[in-house]
């Protein structure tokens, strides 16, 4: 028998929601043969189109406790009775440790066993390990952030400063992913500070190189298969790449991510990342994934099928080896490429001018006649599973389009006429909503409650909420100061988080301020009634296609964002009535 094929009609639980990672491990094994289900964080994530999809779990992610989405969890591998349950990112990988130890199945699951858990995952633990193997790492050390400045550490590691939590994702917080900051002045340091205070962080001397990553399956700690990439288009902010190439993989590298899995016995997956600087030849490794990681695609198009060989070794069908590949060949992630282009066009321009900037804007797009031929894939996009990239498209250009100062003007219009519709009854109860329900939308709850006085519409319930999972935050002390001119206080305030219960409950209308907002209702409560408060700013004060959260924003935008509430506001008061 074909080795290949002996994963036909075996069935796999696949949990994520990208067009990278996830939806690779999708097509993957369902090419191989696999009956694929997925659980996804997203309901709207264009990854559900995939054709490659045999059953979708609707689960609501973001209405659950972590308990409550572990039971669900659990019953339905229960159920099912998968061969195979596999995560692809933190928020699934961590619960999913718990249910495998808590529950009798005979399901495979796709994760690192629990003792080794700290040196794949903890940024400091990693480097300790690193260093006990003899792998190159940055000049760095682990302290508390809130207590050391600029100053200091400027001096003893030089500029920029990578600055990084232990963790991209807390098993306390799955909900909040956190981000390595390049900070080259006081100001990007100060903001790394605040969104850590009082947290164990990793502060590093930076190596000047670009990035490579070479990714991995180890068995028992044996690496079987191989693929180096690196990064075409550098993000100057840090994190991820949206244009990466295959390269020929260096020797030394993949020594290191041998004695790595060699010390940890490590079976699974693994994407190494190093920094390269190609005029010393030095490297560092960085981090570890260990998981299905984002340059996936690239990857599998290369011709390493990490995901089928992963199958393969879990289930003991056979040993796969693959160390070799197309070296020629490209991917990128489309709608991240664009953004990316756009950031960087707009950074460039500030620092070195617009010469510069579009000079390499040009250079940027003239990249995209690589699709022509077939040396280049874009993530989302499979010629027998098309319809994740069309969607994707799609959207994009819906996200472009409206931003235009004319259609925003006829949208704006449109959704007003909708929002009359909505509201030929008078609803019983108005939830206010933006992210974390500490700044935005506590003010504007209290703002539309103390209009409605002495009304007709005073009978209203009136709240607000956050899609923030971490309960009873206090309203940021700068709100507290801001809502004061406008009669409000704020200081007993303490952030609710919004779930299902809130959202079902009859005639009930929920304003939103951004289009994060929009996304994550239309993605978990897509039956609910909503409008945008942006859509109801006077003409006169200018377009708006969202308010923006004024969460580390300088204290005059805070000062118009509460003008904007405070307008549409009204503006909401006299429609209603």
């Amino acid at each position: 028998m074909d080795e290949m094929n002996q994963l036909k009609n075996k069935k796999a639980l696949i949990f994520g929601e990208d067009t990278r990672s996830f939806l690779t491990v999708v097509r993957s094994l369902s090419k191989a043969g696999m009956l694929v289900d997925v659980v996804c964080f997203s309901n709207t994530s264009v990854a559900l189109q995939s054709n490659c999809i045999n059953k979708t779990y609707q689960l609501n992610h973001q209405s659950m406790t972590i308990d409550e989405w572990k039971n669900e969890v659990s019953q339905i591998i229960i159920d099912k009775e998968y061969d195979i349950v596999i995560p692809c990112d933190e928020r699934a990988l961590f619960p999913l440790i718990d249910i495998k130890d808590n529950i009798q199945t005979n399901s495979i699951f796709a994760l690192p066993e629990r003792n080794i858990l700290v040196p794949l995952f903890d940024k400091v633990e990693t480097r300790n390990t690193a260093q006990l193997c003899n792998i190159s790492v940055a000049k760095g050390k682990q302290l508390n952030i809130s207590n050391t400045s600029f100053a200091q550490l400027s001096q003893e590691f030089g500029l920029p400063l990578v600055l990084k939590p232990t963790q991209s994702y807390s098993e306390e917080e799955l909900n909040k992913r956190q981000s390595v900051k390049i900070a080259d002045n006081e100001q990007l340091f100060l903001e790394f500070q605040k969104e850590n205070l009082n947290q164990k962080c990793l502060v590093e001397g930076y190596f000047t190189g670009y990035g490579v990553g070479v990714s991995v399956l180890s068995n028992r700690g044996d690496v079987k298969a191989a693929f180096a990439h690196a990064r075409v288009s550098e993000p100057e902010t840090g994190g991820g790449s949206s244009y990466r190439k295959a390269i020929p993989i260096e020797p030394s590298m993949l020594y290191a991510c041998q004695k790595f899995c060699m010390h940890l016995k490590y079976t699974g997956v693994a994407m190494f990342e190093f920094k390269y600087n190609p005029n010393s030849k030095d490297w560092i490794l960085i981090e570890i994934n260990a998981r299905f990681w984002g340059s996936l695609p690239l990857a599998v198009f290369a011709g390493v099928d990490f995901p089928a060989m992963y199958a393969h070794v879990l289930l003991k069908k056979y040993t796969p080896d693959c160390l070799t590949y197309n070296q020629s060949v490209y991917a990128r992630n489309f709608t991240a490429d664009i953004y990316d282009m756009q950031k960087e066009f707009t950074l460039l321009k500030q620092k070195k001018g617009s010469v510069k900037a579009i000079a390499q804007l040009s250079k940027r797009i003239l990249s995209f006649s690589r699709l022509l031929t077939t040396n280049e894939s874009i993530d989302s996009y499979s010629w027998h599973d098309q319809k994740p990239f069309w969607f994707e498209f799609y959207d994009l250009f819906k996200d472009k389009l409206y931003k235009l100062p004319v259609i925003k003007d006829k949208k704006q219009k449109n959704r007003i006429i909708q929002f009359q519709n909505k509201l030929i009854k008078q609803p019983d109860n108005i939830l206010f909503i933006c992210y974390g329900n500490i700044m935005r939308s506590p003010f504007a709850g209290k703002l539309f409650q103390q209009k409605i006085k002495n009304t007709p519409l005073a009978d209203i319930k009136v709240n607000s909420f956050g899609f923030h999972q971490i309960e009873n935050r206090k309203a940021k002390p700068q709100c507290v100061e801001m809502a004061k001119r406008w009669g409000i206080n704020l200081e007993e305030h303490r952030s609710q988080w919004l779930n299902r219960s809130h959202c079902i409950v009859p005639n009930t209308l929920i304003v939103i301020l951004d289009k994060k907002n929009e996304w994550l209702l239309q993605s978990f409560y897509p039956e609910v009634n909503y409008i945008s408060l942006a859509d109801l700013v006077p003409k006169s004060m200018g377009f708006y296609h969202e308010i923006k959260d004024p969460y580390d924003m300088p204290r005059d935008y805070l000062k118009k964002c509460y003008q904007l509430i405070d307008a549409s506001v009204d503006v909401l008061i006299n429609k209603m009535s």
